[in-house]
This record gives structure tokens, sequence and C-alpha cells, in this order.
């Protein structure tokens, strides 16, 4: 009877040449130094993560006792993640699957174990100094990765002779009244124009509101074409939410007519970005905005917002606000970018017509015979 396998892994050893202990990679018969002493195990781990890396092969189809979430995982991020247009998000949701599930195999992959990185996932913070705990969507996120690297792996170097079942946490509902009012959204515009380290914000505010275009597509807008991010062609009243030569994704990003009350700003901030040479649409002192963190809370606290939310309200604002406007459903899908279904079960209850005829249907009188 064969030895079983086992994942590429760490090992301690001590040193004769120095009389201290090292760290080294073990991999079947092989030993590899990682030049790290006893006391280093974070330069350690980063030595075994590179090895694998570069060195490791997919094993092919074996039986889930023999093949380790480690090897399908490394799998998927180097042939397919590392190419793919959300690989920042794949690779962030990969680390803690990896370090969790590092040195089990398929075979471990169940009901009972799921549940327990989900404990485990849910017990940790967002940040060092943060109190707010890792949500089970989030968890929900890692796993429907774990997921979906079986899935290609059965795919691309199978067929497995089974593939585990993954038990995810259920779904969060959809937030139905996450929505700016308009006093809101102006308190939230005053607030951020008030401080020239958050005017950045107003600019964001109002593309999202007007537009319903995702935060990440915002940030990224240009002033002239762009092959990798979108950009506004003021000429013609069109926003274009994606590069010339940008890959198609899941989520839409069709083009749009540019809102009437945008394009005057778009006008003014375009006129004065340019003249300094900004290409950028939302900036800070001409640099591009990856992310709005600290500046969002900021301005939300100055407008004395009573609840938490985050950038991506500005698209479900603009929804609601489309449904306030009695736009017909099939336009408004077009012009957010959404499913005419996705629209309807989400924000329909807003639009005027929400159920007009049942609300005034009524019985008919039975005829006298």
């Amino acid at each position: 009877m064969s030895r079983p396998r086992k994942a590429p892994r760490l090992e301690l050893r001590r040193s004769r040449e120095d009389r201290g202990a090292k760290w080294y990679i073990r991999d079947g018969e092989n030993r590899i130094s990682t030049c790290c002493g006893g006391t280093d195990i974070a330069g350690a781990q980063k030595a075994l993560g590179a090895y694998i890396a570069a060195k490791w092969a997919p094993p092919g189809a074996l039986p889930p006792g023999e093949l380790f979430v480690d090897e399908v995982l490394t799998t998927y991020l180097k042939e397919h993640a590392q190419h793919s247009a959300s690989r920042d998000f794949l690779f962030h949701t990969a680390r803690p699957i990896i370090e969790w599930w590092s040195g089990k195999t398929l075979a471990a992959i169940n009901e009972p174990n799921c549940r327990a990185y989900v404990t485990w996932r849910t017990a940790q913070q967002w940040r060092a100094n943060s109190s707010k705990p890792i949500s089970e969507q989030t968890a929900r996120h890692d796993l429907k990765t774990l997921r979906t690297a079986i899935n290609y792996y059965h795919k691309a170097h199978g067929p497995l002779p089974s593939k585990p079942s993954i038990t995810l946490p259920q779904r969060a509902p959809q937030r139905t009244e996450y929505w700016l009012t308009r006093p809101q959204v102006a308190a939230r515009l005053k607030a951020a124009w008030r401080n020239k380290d958050h005017r950045h914000v107003a600019r964001f505010l109002l593309v999202g509101i007007y537009s319903g275009t995702r935060p990440g597509a915002i940030l990224g807008l240009k002033w002239l074409p762009s092959t990798t991010d979108g950009w506004f062609d003021l000429e013609h009243g069109v926003l274009h939410r994606r590069g010339t030569k940008a890959k198609r994704t899941k989520k839409r990003q069709p083009p749009a007519r540019i809102h009437e009350r945008l394009l005057p700003h778009l006008r003014r901030w375009q006129k004065a970005d340019l003249a300094l040479g900004i290409t950028s649409v939302v900036h800070y002192q001409g640099a591009a905005v990856k992310k709005l963190r600290r500046s969002w809370a900021a301005v939300a606290s100055a407008a004395k917002a009573k609840t938490g939310d985050g950038p991506h309200i500005v698209r479900h604002t603009a929804a609601t606000w489309q449904m306030h406007a009695g736009t017909d459903l099939f336009e408004a899908s077009g012009y957010l970018g959404m499913t005419p279904e996705t629209l309807w079960e989400t924000y329909g209850h807003h639009h005027p017509n929400f159920q007009s005829a049942a609300a005034r249907a009524r019985p008919k009188r039975a005829r006298n015979t």
C-alpha cells in the first residue's frame, strides 16, 4: 500500500553549522532551504508560497482524498485568476481559504468544516485596529471562490472522480430601502464642497446618483477615450462605462445618455481639468482616486448621516430615483446597466405604477338570474 500524498509543507530542522534551527520546505523526498531562522515563521510561509506558485504543477484528476485544497487553489489562481478582470478580488478571497484549509484534502470539504470555516472567519476583524468583525457574507464570498476553483480544476485538469459540495452561509436579503433622499444628497454635497480635501467626493456623488454607475467604474472615468477605463463623450452626451479594449464581464456596463442635470457640471469640470492636464474625472489634487474610504466616511459624518453606508449607495439611489420618476422599466434598466427583472424585483415598489392595477381590482357583480 502506497503512502498518502502530502502537500509541500514547512519543516523546522536544527542546523549543525550554527547550532540553531532553520525552516525548510519539504516536498516529497526533496528538502529546500528557505534561508529563514526558526523565529522567522512569516518569512518561511512567504517562501513556501513562492515555491508552490513557481515550482508546483497540477497533479491531475486524483481522488478527493489525495488532492489538496492548496493545489486546487494554486492552479486556479495561477492559470485563471491571474488573468481575470476580478484578479484582486479573487486573490483577496483566496488568502483566508488557503490559511484555513492548507494541508487539507478535498475530502475534508463537507458541511461541518464549511461551517467551522465561517465561524473562524467571522471571529476576525476587518483591520488590526478595527472592532468591526468579518461578516458571514464575506465568508460566503471566500467559499464561493473555493467552489469556483474546484469547478475550474475539474474542467481543466479533470474530470475529478467526485466533486465536494460547498455549504454556503445563507445569502443576505437584498436591501430595498438602501438609498439617499434628495435632502441627504444635498447635505453631503454641501459638506464635501466646504472641505477642499473632500471635493472629489462631491464629484463622485453627482456622477453616481445621475448615472447609476458602479463605484469602481466611476473612479476610473476619464475625460478622454481610454482603452482600459470608461470616459465621458460630452460632444455626443454619452457615458462610456467600459474602455475600448476592456474585457466584457458579467457586470453589465453599457453606454448611457448623460443626465441633463449632470451635463453642465461635467462641462465645467472638464474645462478646468484639461487646462491643468488632468484626465481623471474624480481626482484628488490631480491624481486619480482608487478608493473612497476615510473621505467618504468624513463627508457622511459632516453631513450628520444617521446610518453608515458605503459608496455603492449611489447606484441604489439612482435606481430608486428612476423608479420614483416613473421611468419606463426597460429604458431605466438599460440606462442603469441592470436587467429589468433585477430592477423591478429590488426597486419596483418605488414605481408609481407598482401593482396599481391590482390595487384597483374589484370583483365583478354577479348577474341576477
